[in-house]
């Protein structure tokens, strides 16, 4: 466990905050939500909360650096018959604390899993998105009877992306947007993963590669054994072009990896970051998997 700043200046801090309640305030007004803080053994854990208490909970994790602002968008209508506890987490560009993780020692389930014990949700569903595959991950390593469904994002953990397309897509125009500044290098560099780029995002994108020390650690991938104790159900959604998590390496590792892999959805002409035309399509799939009834876990 690492503590310290993020943030290279903080003024990017204050941009990347800024962007956060941006985004928050572009679909939600100040009555529509709650937001809590919890403290846990790694620090503060900021969590946005939408949806009547008494509606069933629904727990996500946001992608990299995103913040639960930007997961709570792309199903913002779940909130209409579910409790969705968005948890920002520890150590991003979040309104939760900067710790910095250990990979090795499993601190990121131990970070959820307390996370959930203090919000007295001991058996709940799971949505994880992109890097937030990560810490769901983390948390069946570490306490699997937690986790009442598992509904996977365009997820991390399962597979990484071939180095040739990689660097030629995405190392190399990071490496030229790094020394020239210029948006049009970024824009270059989110090609790859952008299915479309909005104004917004372009801004969150450079304030967090010219501002936030990135941790360009790459997520150990789920094992066979890791999931030896857990047993609920899964459900993923994967985008057809994904550079960073390719669907031809992450079907066949999440096929051998989990006993009751329920349903693949496959987004057509999608990057790992679909546009906001698809959010209807990936909320009526996790509204599907939501309801339906397992007696094992139920």
């Amino acid at each position: 466990m690492k503590t310290g700043t993020i943030y290279k200046k903080p003024i990017y801090k204050q941009n990347l905050m800024s962007l956060y309640d941006e985004k928050l305030h572009s679909f939600a007004t100040e009555e529509e939500y709650e937001e809590l803080n919890i403290e846990t053994f790694a620090g503060n854990t900021h969590i946005i909360v939408r949806g009547e208490k008494n509606l069933p909970p629904v727990v996500i994790f946001h992608g990299i650096h995103a913040g639960a602002p930007v997961a709570v968008e792309a199903m913002q209508d779940l909130y209409k018959k579910y409790c969705i506890y968005a948890i920002d987490t520890i150590g991003q560009a979040t309104k939760s604390d900067e710790t910095t993780l250990d990979f090795k020692s499993n601190e990121y389930g131990k970070w959820a899993s307390e996370v959930l014990e203090k919000l007295k949700l001991p058996h709940v569903p799971i949505i994880a998105i992109s890097y937030g595959a990560f810490i769901l991950n983390e948390l069946i390593r570490v306490s699997p009877e937690k986790i009442k469904k598992a509904i996977y994002i365009v997820p991390s953990g399962f597979a990484n992306g071939d180095f040739l397309p990689s660097f030629s897509r995405l190392t190399l125009p990071l490496f030229k947007f790094h020394f020239t500044k210029k948006q049009k290098d970024l824009i270059k560099f989110m090609d790859a993963f952008f299915t479309t780029k909005d104004k917004h995002w372009v801004e969150v994108q450079k304030n967090i590669l010219l501002g936030v020390k990135m941790d360009y650690r790459r997520p150990p991938l789920l094992s066979e054994k890791d999931t030896q104790n857990f047993d609920a159900p899964v459900f993923t959604i994967i985008a057809e072009d994904d550079i960073f998590f390719p669907k031809e390496k992450a079907i066949p590792q999440m096929k051998k990896v989990f006993s009751d892999l329920r349903e693949i959805h496959i987004l057509k002409n999608a990057k790992h970051i679909p546009d906001a035309s698809r959010y209807d399509e990936i909320t009526n799939k996790i509204e599907k998997w939501l309801s339906f009834s397992d007696k094992n876990n139920e």
